[in-house]
């Protein structure tokens, strides 16, 4: 009891928050937790001097002003608006209501973090060390399993399987994909907790991570780390003027791959496979192929959204559209696939109108009082933007909680600077 008493609402949100950082892998349902979890600690307040302790937060009030006066995480709740106001021209209620909910955080967890004091940029930090290392011991587990079925599991990535994981494979390569942007930060910053040697554990579990990234070998995952790895090299080149350093820097990442293909077993089956995949399209015997599945899916979401382009055909009727279009066109598919694309999903559901709102909804937190000057927070939005490009990724429950948890987090965090500054 008295460890408790000296727990302060700050140290209790830090604990939830790595809470949540291992749900994201391992549980569902301790996803819902942890962010319920955030909200209470947000609304009530523990006083054990008092013969009742448990009473409404006293600065409840001053938190909901600060949330309407801060536009970066007003904007946050725009993507579940986005969704209900479509609701006004979706018949497919359930549906509907599904969408909504997957939403749900998007409107409640900026209230719970801007409740939360601001984070220290070593408690910041912090949680991206914690992540890092979770990662690099997550990713020992599935390496070690993955070898002691090697052969089993590389002949069904043959066949366009991956590599068992906890969570969804396509997840987990995107939450891999930016712990190592985050550990390159940490290496960056020289950031450690205790001792200075620790900034070398970060430099080895990050390339690690890099390492077992390809062998892995989910191609979302591989896409965005190269694309974010490419961007920063050219922001690099941009800010400093070393070309030399930053041309071969690029040039590395053109001959990595190569490299893996040659050595990776994993990584050369899937490259196979994905070759494989494209020629059975091009020869119009795709249906059975995940690659041909995906651009028939966009195909499927670009021509629903063409029906009413403006507004889109409700987001609770996207799935039931998609249904309709498979029956017309692709009648061999038993199985409709959604638009493998968060862009051309949010055409589809709610128009031009609402990709729009949604892509402002995105960037703006991001612009907003120059926030893209902070690394780690930039690297959040580079690796989910280029994931929007292969998935949908906010359509599902863990890649909201993912997304919306680091973005409030670094919004947290970057509040404490601003207060700093204007001091």
């Amino acid at each position: 009891m008295e460890f408790i008493k000296r727990i302060n609402r700050q140290q209790f949100a830090f604990l939830f928050c790595c809470l949540l950082l291992i749900a994201l892998i391992y549980s569902k349902f301790m996803i819902s937790v942890s962010m319920i979890a955030l909200l209470v600690i947000s609304v009530f307040h523990l006083d054990f001097n008092k013969s009742f302790p448990l009473g409404f937060n006293p600065s409840l009030k001053s938190n909901f002003l600060n949330l309407f006066s801060n536009k970066a995480y007003l904007a946050c709740s725009i993507f579940f608006f986005i969704v209900l106001i479509s609701g006004l021209w979706s018949e497919d209620t359930p549906y509907w209501l599904e969408r909504l909910r997957i939403k749900l955080p998007f409107l409640l967890m900026p209230f719970a973090i801007i409740s939360i004091p601001p984070f220290s940029e070593r408690q910041y930090m912090s949680l991206f060390y914690f992540l890092v290392i979770l990662m690099f011991f997550s990713s020992l587990i599935v390496g070690v399993n993955y070898l002691l079925h090697f052969e089993t599991i590389t002949e069904t990535i043959k066949r366009g399987k991956s590599i068992p994981t906890p969570m969804h494979h396509i997840r987990y390569s995107l939450v891999l994909a930016f712990s190592i942007l985050a550990g390159i930060v940490l290496w960056w910053k020289k950031f450690y907790l205790k001792y200075k040697w620790e900034r070398y554990i970060i430099g080895f579990t990050t390339l690690f991570l890099f390492y077992f990234i390809h062998v892995l070998s989910v191609r979302s995952g591989l896409f965005v780390i190269y694309l974010s790895l490419l961007f920063f090299s050219i922001r690099y080149i941009y800010l400093t003027r070393r070309y030399k350093l930053g041309i071969a820097t690029i040039l590395v990442l053109i001959v990595l791959p190569l490299i893996a293909y040659k050595t990776i077993k994993s990584f050369k089956a899937k490259i196979d496979y994905a070759q494989m995949d494209m020629q059975m399209y091009n020869q119009g015997q795709g249906k059975d192929y995940s690659d041909a599945e995906r651009i028939i899916s966009y195909k499927a979401g670009i021509k629903i959204g063409n029906k009413n382009p403006l507004f889109g055909v409700g987001a609770g009727d996207l799935k039931k559209e998609v249904q309709s279009y498979y029956e017309e066109q692709f009648i061999d598919i038993s199985a409709p696939k959604m638009p493998h694309n968060q862009l051309i999903s949010t055409y589809a559901g709610t128009g031009l109108i609402g990709l729009i709102v949604f892509c402002f909804a995105f960037f703006y937190p991001l612009w907003y009082r120059n926030n893209y000057k902070e690394a780690l927070f930039a690297s959040l939005h580079l690796i989910v933007f280029f994931s929007f490009m292969v998935e949908n990724t906010i359509e599902t429950s863990i890649g909201v909680a993912f997304y919306s948890f680091f973005l409030l987090i670094g919004l947290n965090y970057l509040s404490r600077k601003e207060n700093e500054l204007s001091v």
